[in-house]
């Protein structure tokens, strides 16, 4: 259940990865890319980075598939014949083209827009720790989605946020638990399982149709219904993402805080 606190450590274990790929990241990126002819050294940074996000994607798919079967267990569907699904294949030219377009193309972009050779490079090192996080950390929410797709004792997932969610991450959360034969049509919070770069949210499987909510989704869930009040669609959207942003955002306890 939500309560044993298992979908926050799981949350907080994904983001220990990504921060070590971030870590990686920026050290390659410091050290072997050369602001003076960037092009000459791409081909060494990229060689560098390529495996370091996929070591970094096994890991978050790892992790995902011990906490899918850890969750099994804890809702008392204890089924050893049924074995978590694998994230998707990375495919090279996906990976290469994340790379250059947040690399080197970003370097030249912030160079044309006036900024410093240093400055620019930290604007590429900003873009490529959200891209290469994005891949890696889609190792395990696919395994997540994957394994819950295939189950056929898993009911459904949570959005389980960071401890600083953006207006579109607090939405998605405030649904609560989404099963599989709900009906999303005209609920403009569906698509609950699509993430953004430097996005910490984690889905966390549910097992049966009487979920609790996690962390402070119920919450999100009132302020939903009260701030979108008479609204639907884009409109009900906006009215939450401008609530989020001028108060919300402030009076959010996150999970992680006391």
């Amino acid at each position: 259940m939500a309560a044993s606190g298992a979908p926050q450590r799981y949350r907080r274990i994904q983001a220990l990865t990504a921060a070590r790929l971030a870590q990686q990241v920026l050290r390659v990126w410091r050290e072997l890319a050369n602001p003076g002819n960037i092009d000459a050294s791409w081909p060494a940074v990229r060689a560098a980075l390529a495996p370091i996000v996929r070591q970094a994607r096994e890991q978050a798919a790892f992790f995902a598939q011990a906490a899918y079967m850890d969750a099994r267990r804890e809702a008392g569907v204890d089924d050893s014949s049924f074995t978590p699904e694998g994230p998707l294949p990375l495919l090279v030219q996906r990976l290469e083209r994340t790379l250059d377009v947040t690399g080197p193309v970003e370097f030249k972009k912030a160079i044309a827009a006036g900024k410093t050779p240093q400055e620019a490079m930290d604007s590429a090192a900003v873009r490529m720790v959200g891209s290469t996080q994005y891949l890696a950390l889609e190792g395990g929410r696919q395994s997540m989605q994957r394994s819950i797709a295939a189950d056929d004792r898993a009911t459904g997932w949570s959005r389980v946020t960071d401890a600083d969610p953006c207006a579109w991450c607090a939405m998605l959360a405030s649904r609560g638990p989404v099963y599989k034969s709900a009906k999303t049509a005209g609920d403009p919070r569906k698509g609950g399982n699509r993430y953004h770069d430097h996005c910490g949210c984690q889905a966390w499987p549910a097992f049966t149709n009487d979920e609790p909510f996690i962390g402070v989704a119920e919450q999100l869930y009132d302020d939903w219904l009260r701030v979108t009040r008479g609204r639907g669609g884009k409109h009900a959207v906006n009215a939450f993402r401008r609530w989020w942003e001028s108060e919300g955002r402030a009076g959010y306890t996150a999970p992680d805080r006391p």
